[in-house]
């Protein structure tokens, strides 16, 4: 049992290139926003975020969404709206792009195996119960500093308008995951 727990953290060559693969994709699709009449878009990063998670390991999916966040704060223009750099994590939004860090890990942490439609199940419940709170939760406190209205009124913007997207995304995440991770676990 140790020896398999070893060779999950290890940094193979297909570790480090799904690593890498998941990174693009976050950087690729999560700059595509529909702006919407309040300060936050609607964009897929919360699909991709969970997505990236139910297919790699903890550590690995944490990497890929570090990795991605320090490419935006380097300039890569990868945060939503195509935004970058220290001023996208002093916006409105940027603890959306906190809460993505946590949500990676702990989504991944607890996903279980994935395996059919029980999988399935599971991968939802985890993304919709773990996924969304720890995105908006720093995203609604941080939305609530930086516009200086209380924590109701930023729950009433930020989540409110966005909630039933948000879990549609979260299922769609888990449905292709399933049969990600059975492709992935052929190549290992």
């Amino acid at each position: 049992m140790e020896k398999s727990k070893t060779n999950t953290l290890r940094f193979t060559p297909l570790t480090m290139a799904q690593i890498a693969v998941c990174t693009a994709l976050l950087c690729v699709l999560s700059p595509l926003a529909i702006p919407m009449p309040i300060l936050v878009p609607i964009t897929l990063q919360v699909m991709i975020v969970v997505l990236v998670a139910l297919i790699l390991h903890p550590v690995h999916a944490l990497i890929a969404q570090l990795l991605y966040t320090l490419l935006g704060i380097v300039g890569l223009p990868v945060f939503s709206g195509g935004k970058s750099g220290f001023a996208a994590l002093a916006s409105p939004t940027g603890g959306f792009i906190i809460g993505f860090i946590f949500a990676s890990f702990f989504v991944s942490l607890l996903k279980g195996s994935g395996v059919g439609t029980r999988g399935v199940v599971r991968y939802i419940l985890v993304a919709v119960f773990v996924g969304i709170p720890l995105v908006y939760i720093p995203g609604i406190i941080w939305f609530s500093v930086v516009q200086q209205v209380d924590l109701l009124t930023s729950a009433k913007l930020v989540a409110a308008s966005f909630i039933l997207v948000d879990v549609a995304k979260c299922v769609v995440a888990a449905l292709f995951a399933v049969p990600l991770n059975a492709a992935l676990k052929k190549i290992k």
